[in-house]
C-alpha cells in the first residue's frame, strides 16, 4: 500500500467534502425556510462527490490517466454471478422488513399495504443513484478497498472504510438530513447504531464487490438500494417514522454480517476470507 497516495486521497475527501458541508449548514444558521434548504442542497451534493472526486484525483496525480481509466472500468463490470444481483434487490428488503417487524413489535402500527408503491420505485432509485451511490462509490470501494488490500485482510480493509466513512458523515449530524442522526438530537444510542450499520455494510459491499470481480458497479446498486429502502415504500403510515425503521434494521445487517464472517472464517493475512 501507498501511504502517502491513501493519505492524499482521505485528505482530499475530508476537505472537500466537510469544506462543501460547512458552508452549506451556514446557510440554515438564521433558521429552515424555503430558500435556505435550496442553498443549502447545493452544497450537501457537491459534498457528497468528495470521495469520487478525490479518487479520480489521486489516481491521476499518482498513476497518470491509466489510473483514471482503470478506477472507471471498474463501474462497467457487470458481468457478475446472478446472485450478487439478487443480493443486491433482496438484502436491503430483508433488512428493512426485520425494521419493520420490530417497529410493529416494540413501537406500534405500522400502517396498511400500500400495492401502488409499486410505481414509485423507479422514480426513487433514479433520484437517489444521483446522491450517495454515484458520489461515494468510486471512492470507497473503487480506489481505497484495492489500496487496502494491498497491507491488510479484506475483513480489515473493510472494517477500515466502516471508520471512515462513519467520520466522514459526521458535519451531516447537524443537517436536516444525509444521515439517521441528522435532523435528531444527537445521543448515544443513534450514534452506535449509525456506527455498526455503517459498518456492517461496509463488510457487506465489500463481500459483494470481491465476489463480483472488484465491481463497483455492484457497490453502487447496492449502496442505491440500501438508501432507497424500498420495502419501507409500501408503509407509508411509517414515513414520518423511518428513521425509527432503519436503525432497527440493523439488527438484520448484524445478523447477515456476523453469518459472512463465521461462515468464511475471515483471516487476518492480506486477502484471505470472503472467499
Amino acid at each position: 500500500m501507498n501511504n502517502k497516495k491513501t493519505y492524499i486521497f482521505l485528505l482530499i475527501t475530508i476537505i472537500w467534502s466537510w469544506t462543501f458541508w460547512a458552508i452549506g449548514l451556514n446557510y440554515l444558521t438564521d433558521g429552515i425556510n424555503q430558500e435556505s434548504i435550496e442553498k443549502f442542497l447545493i452544497f450537501f451534493f457537491t459534498g457528497l462527490y468528495g470521495p469520487t472526486i478525490s479518487g479520480i484525483v489521486t489516481a491521476l496525480i499518482f498513476d497518470g490517466l491509466n489510473g483514471v481509466l482503470n478506477l472507471f472500468k471498474k463501474v462497467f463490470i457487470w458481468n457478475i454471478p446472478f446472485k450478487n444481483y439478487l443480493y443486491i434487490i433482496l438484502l436491503p428488503i430483508f433488512f428493512i422488513l426485520i425494521g419493520i417487524g420490530l417497529y410493529k413489535i416494540f413501537i406500534g402500527d405500522i400502517g396498511s399495504f400500500d400495492i401502488a408503491a409499486f410505481l414509485s420505485i423507479p422514480t426513487v432509485l433514479w433520484a437517489g443513484l444521483y446522491a450517495g451511490p454515484l458520489g461515494e462509490e468510486i471512492g470507497w470501494r473503487g480506489f481505497l478497498l484495492p489500496e487496502l488490500q494491498k497491507k491488510y485482510s479484506n475483513l480489515k480493509s473493510a472494517i477500515i472504510i466502516g471508520v471512515i466513512w462513519f467520520i466522514w458523515h459526521i458535519p451531516l449530524w447537524w443537517a436536516p438530513f444525509g444521515t439517521l442522526v441528522s435532523g435528531e438530537s444527537i445521543s448515544f444510542l443513534p450514534v452506535i447504531t449509525y456506527f455498526i450499520m455503517l459498518m456492517c455494510l461496509s463488510i457487506i459491499i465489500t463481500w459483494l464487490v470481491i465476489n463480483s470481480k472488484g465491481s463497483v458497479l455492484v457497490a453502487i446498486l447496492f449502496h442505491l438500494s440500501i438508501n432507497a429502502g424500498i420495502a419501507l415504500l409500501f408503509f407509508p403510515e411509517l414515513n414520518v417514522d423511518f428513521k425509527k425503521v432503519h436503525l432497527l434494521s440493523s439488527i438484520g445487517m448484524i445478523l447477515f454480517t456476523g453469518i459472512l464472517i463465521a461462515k468464511n472464517k475471515l483471516k487476518t493475512s492480506v486477502n484471505n476470507g470472503f472467499k
